[in-house]
């Protein structure tokens, strides 16, 4: 034998060892408390977590919160999204046309149109659908040896 193994198994090292076979000898005490801790481990990191991803949820939507906008002069409650008044859109049209040429204001026209009208988005299926290419690593043909001609 290892003379080191000897002396560890005399020394006052292996004390609490030997004292913990002898009361539990199948080691059910050391299994509950090595799962305890475990388990309790996890708990108190998912407690934190939630703390956390909380906090960071107010904080986020307290910075994407609009700052509030001064009192127009006018009291016109409109919907959102609605278009704007004739003379209004007539005005910014005379505005942007003596400013620019006619880029800018077709640009802008445009995502106006696109942002209050319903084209912003395509209408999808929300179905995955995955197709496999034809590949020479998946053709069974190919896997196998062919024998030359004799």
């Amino acid at each position: 034998m290892n003379p080191l193994f000897i002396l560890l198994q005399t020394s006052e090292l292996t004390e609490g060892a030997k004292r913990m076979a002898a009361t539990d000898p199948h080691g059910w005490t050391l299994t509950l408390i090595a799962v305890g801790t475990v388990f309790s481990a996890l708990v108190i990191l998912f407690v934190i977590f939630t703390i956390v991803g909380k906090i960071s949820m107010r904080m986020e939507a307290r910075n994407a919160a609009p700052a509030k906008p001064a009192k127009p002069a006018k009291k016109h409650k409109k919907a959102a999204g609605s278009a704007p008044d004739a003379e209004v859109a007539a005005a910014i049209a005379l505005a942007l046309d003596a400013e620019n040429g006619g880029d800018v204001p077709v640009a802008i026209a445009t995502a106006l149109a696109l942002h209050l009208g319903t084209s912003v988005h395509d209408s999808e299926p929300f179905v995955i659908t995955i197709r496999r290419n034809p590949s020479a690593w998946r053709n069974p043909a190919l896997n196998f040896r062919k024998n030359p001609n004799k």
